[in-house]
């Protein structure tokens, strides 16, 4: 196979040895401007853009080592132009960027694999299949120690960059061997603003043994893996530089060719995007000085969707209530209409064009009966009678018939003072009017549209097997 490198990172030049070994060729690099000095194979070649990668129909596959910004992009593109690619896993890369390689990997259904290189050392197979088997017994504790050379001999002190970039790869030999831990601790000794001395990150899970990661500063980089069972305890220690990973280029040669590989051997995408999650989770522990629970589901595009459109839901429903306690509001302040007549018809004493006949001074059967009944209350209440004037088209004329109307009626029932106590409102102010029925719709509005859509869950919802 023809493998490009897309990617500045150091972590790439064992790949780029097991690549040789392993008979394939590197054919292509791109935004590698710090291997060129270190690596022959790189230097020999001329370095191109990223997007010659994606357009060569000679690159079979992509090796991507870097944590940039152009290389997550050029990483995507990649990915979603069906380029498989086998990527280095840094913890800047970040839990975003890896959620949204797993939804372009469902939908292309392209080979991303993580260069986890422990999966195929020989040593910690042989350990796995151990424990999976159960010839050991019960898992009570799992520790990795490690210890970090210093690149001076004045820094004594872990900065967080190093221990995230330390920790990335050991988290995921902690869940291969444990499990899938849903609690993460983590926890700093000797802290001091230039870094500490000491890091811990604890694992635990239902049912899990619990899992600790130490670093500390040492004279000598070292790895060390304690197993403890019921048989005892399995150490297993790495040296300072492991041989290329030759056995993880060839089970992911033969992902690319859909070949049957060694379940162990080969990670999966969603292995590496387990370790952003614990990665995000501890730092989240460091910050808020407790333990933090992790909740996983199977990553796909639909449960992405459907946590988006609760979110949406949720903030939608307090959009509603808090736009519907805007409108009281400035629906009093906005009314065109003067204090005594909002008044009159809160009390039921309005009259209003409904009254009456079309375009008449009839007064209804209803309206009638409700005259009769106003002036029973005002026999006993200081109250005034108002009738809304006429529009579309609005006539004084017709206006005053019908306030006399009113005022006979009331004067037959014993009404002192009635043709003063009948008043005509002020005209209602059309534009008001007119925004109100138009803010009424726009409260309403947000939340229609969002249940309007809820249709997409069925249409995203997966095609029942034949």
């Amino acid at each position: 196979m023809n493998f490009a490198l897309l990617g500045d990172d150091p972590a790439a030049l064992p790949l780029i040895e097991a690549v040789q070994q392993t008979g394939h060729r590197l054919v292509r690099v791109a935004l590698v401007d710090s291997l060129r000095q270190k690596c022959e194979a790189i230097g020999s070649l001329a370095q191109g853009r990223w997007e010659d990668i994606l357009i060569d129909s000679d690159v079979d596959a992509v090796i991507v080592s870097g944590n940039s910004d152009d290389v997550q992009a050029a990483a995507k593109q990649l990915a979603s132009s069906g380029k498989p690619l086998l990527i280095v896993p840094q913890a800047d890369f970040g839990t975003g960027c890896g959620y949204e390689l797993s939804l372009i990997r469902d939908d292309s259904q392209v080979v991303l694999m993580p260069a986890f290189v422990h999966r195929a050392d020989a040593e910690l197979l042989s350990l796995s299949s151990k424990l999976v088997s159960g010839e050991l017994g019960n898992v009570r504790r799992i520790q990795i120690e490690v210890e970090l050379a210093s690149s001076s001999a004045s820094a004594c002190l872990l900065s967080e960059r190093e221990i995230e970039a330390a920790s990335v790869t050991d988290i995921d030999v902690l869940r291969w061997l444990g499990g899938n831990y849903d609690q993460v601790t983590s926890l700093r000794s000797g802290h001091t603003e230039d870094g500490c001395s000491q890091a811990t990150l604890t694992l635990a899970g239902t049912g899990l043994a619990d899992a600790t990661w130490t670093a500390r500063r040492g004279s000598q980089a070292t790895w060390r893996l304690i197993v403890e069972t019921d048989q005892g305890s399995r150490t297993v220690e790495r040296p300072a530089s492991s041989p290329a990973p030759t056995r993880l280029i060839e089970s992911f040669v033969s992902a690319c060719r859909q070949e049957q590989a060694t379940q162990t051997v080969q990670p999966d995408w969603p292995d590496a995007v387990r370790v952003f999650d614990v990665l995000d989770a501890a730092r989240r522990s460091l910050r808020r000085r407790r333990t933090i629970d992790l909740h996983f589901e199977t990553l796909s595009e639909r449960s992405q969707f459907k946590t988006q459109m609760t979110a949406m839901g949720c903030g939608l429903l307090l959009l509603t209530l808090f736009l519907m306690l805007g409108l009281l509001g400035l629906g009093s302040m906005l009314d065109s209409r003067d204090r005594a007549v909002k008044d009159s018809s809160a009390a039921g004493m309005l009259l209003t064009e409904a009254d009456f006949e079309s375009r008449t001074a009839v007064m209804t059967a209803e309206a009638l009966v409700r005259v009769d009944r106003i002036a029973e209350r005002l026999k006993d209440e200081p109250k005034s009678v108002y009738l809304e004037p006429s529009d579309n088209p609005p006539s004084p004329e017709l206006d005053q018939r019908r306030r006399t109307g009113i005022v006979e009626r009331l004067q037959t029932r014993g009404i002192i003072a009635a043709d003063h106590r009948t008043l005509l409102a002020p005209t209602r102010s059309s534009g008001w009017d007119t925004l109100m029925r138009v803010l009424r719709l726009a409260w309403l509005a947000p939340l229609v549209v969002f249940l309007a859509l809820q249709i997409l869950l069925i249409v995203a919802k997966p095609a029942a097997p034949q």
